[in-house]
């Protein structure tokens, strides 16, 4: 493999996966304005954080259960084909929500099957979102490609982020929704664009291939130490951070008193943050990829811890400095650490086992959230938000203080 590219030039002459990540860019605009009208609709409807925790934790459920046998089968299909048709019927799934909305229906438990099912169509789509960049870049290019592809979709959500507290005013949940949905429409068409050789396998689709694929996958994590140390760190990771993301609305709303707006605010300033550390990553040559992920995750982890303290502190000016300062470290700590995640497994695994190895390693990612989740959902009867949120950051300090010791990491 030619050394590592760090310069963002030669991705100009990638038109191919320039597209690639304008119909990602789309799609995170829809989500941004999304994910605040979901938050505070589901917080509106359950007015409990409990309740809220529990609704979070079942949306994981699909990714665990299909993703590692999606991806699988993915591999045996055309990746373009895949993210079309799942990208318009995961549209359609939200305009109904909508719809649902507008009438006045919408319930908790209606409100959990639609994301039990977008969750399900996304499981057969992330795999193959996943399998496609080795097909239109170069194994040197994916550091700086991922870290492309991140910015660009950050700064994206940051501007659907600084429109969706007015979208939601303005036009309500269901505008957000519409919009979100139109997104998955239009992300649909540029993939169409996308002009792409696919070598498929002569076996077709079925059960015996399936499984044959998903074991296979499986064959190779069990060779790579690093890649199995890379997915149980991940899986803690993800375990640790559910608190901030669970309680994040019942916070904001009980001890910053403060609305959608201010959800609105913290994730312009996290955003904003994650993609500036996405777009410094490749930069940072003389730093090994183990200590990137070290130092910004402890970084992170403090980060966390701070903003969980914010909540205690007087007046609400130095609250809410403490809670964007806190948001600033946390989202460019982030950024870094996905891009040196996403490039190592990039470059770990074989263009032809992209896809299956992407859904097992995301349900592998994924599977600590639920569990994370139902904990939270009990814990919010009997501790503080901010306590629960602390504890998290406390032990994202351990676990990556822990990684010093962890020498296949040395690999990255």
């Amino acid at each position: 493999m030619e050394a590592e590219i760090t310069s963002y030039r030669p991705l100009k002459t990638q038109k191919e996966y320039l597209k690639l990540i304008a119909a990602n860019v789309i799609n995170r605009f829809g989500d941004s304005i999304d994910g605040i009208a979901i938050a505070w609709l589901m917080y509106e409807i359950t007015h409990s954080a409990a309740l809220m925790a529990l609704i979070l934790g079942l949306n994981y459920v699909p990714t665990i259960l299909l993703q590692p046998f999606t991806g699988a089968m993915v591999e045996h299909l055309s990746k373009k084909r895949v993210m079309i048709l799942f990208d318009i019927a995961r549209g359609l799934v939200v305009a109904v929500g909508a719809a649902i909305y507008m009438t006045g229906y919408l319930t908790p438990t209606i409100l959990t099957i639609m994301m039990l099912l977008i969750s399900s169509l996304e499981a057969f789509r992330s795999p193959a979102g996943s399998a496609i960049v080795p097909l239109l870049l170069k194994p040197e290019l994916f550091k700086v490609g991922s870290a492309l592809n991140q910015t660009a979709s950050r700064i994206t959500e940051l501007v659907g982020l600084a429109l969706a507290g007015g979208v939601v005013a303005l036009f309500g949940c269901q505008g957000a929704l519409l919009i979100d949905a139109s997104t998955f429409f239009l992300s649909a068409l540029i993939i169409g664009l996308i002009r792409i050789k696919e070598k498929l396998p002569e076996e077709k689709v079925n059960l015996k291939t399936t499984a044959k694929s998903f074991l296979e996958g499986l064959s190779l994590i069990r060779t790579s130490r690093v890649l199995v140390v890379l997915l149980f760190v991940g899986a803690m990771i993800n375990f640790l951070f559910v608190p901030l993301n669970a309680y994040a609305a019942p916070f904001i709303a009980d001890y910053l008193k403060g609305g959608a707006e201010t959800l609105s605010l913290i994730n312009i300033v996290l955003v904003l943050m994650l993609g500036f550390g996405s777009f410094v990553a490749p930069k940072m040559t003389r730093i090994s990829g183990k200590t990137q992920l070290i130092v910004c995750g402890v970084i992170q982890s403090v980060a966390i811890c701070g903003f969980a303290l914010s909540g205690y502190l007087s007046p609400q000016w130095l609250q809410y400095g403490v809670a964007l300062f806190s948001c600033a470290l946390m989202g460019f700590s982030a950024g870094i650490v996905n891009v040196v995640y996403n490039a190592a497994f990039l470059r770990l695994i074989p263009a032809d086992f992209m896809a299956r190895l992407s859904g097992i390693a995301t349900a592998v990612l994924v599977c600590s959230m639920p569990i994370a989740s139902f904990i939270c959902s009990a814990l919010a009867a009997v501790l503080a938000v901010p306590v629960a949120i602390l504890a998290s950051g406390l032990l994202s300090i351990v676990l990556y203080l822990l990684l010093t010791r962890v020498k296949s990491l040395d690999a990255l």
